[in-house]
């Protein structure tokens, strides 16, 4: 198994997300999900998430959005589907 686990960060990270209505402190647990933090990051540095939709908003407890191009990604995965019968 690669030691690349043992050489994660011990620190969190946090990112600011700037929104129309308001800016939200996300926490990063970069410790226990280090592969999920530099994905979101990698993300987020490129673009992936300008122009989200957020479709589900919970003060204090949740956030869930969707990509931009959800409903030409959603048409893809069904033709997709289909062609694989």
């Amino acid at each position: 198994m690669s030691n690349i686990y043992i050489q994660e960060p011990p620190t969190n990270g946090k990112v600011l997300l700037k929104t129309s209505v308001g800016d939200i402190d996300l926490e990063l647990w970069s410790k226990e999900t280090a592969k999920a933090c530099r994905n979101f990051i990698q993300l987020c540095m490129e673009g992936y998430y300008d122009g989200t939709i957020f479709h589900r908003v919970v003060k204090g407890f949740i956030v869930q959005g969707r990509r931009p191009d959800w409903y030409w990604y959603r048409r893809r995965i069904h033709i997709w589907s289909s062609i694989q019968g």
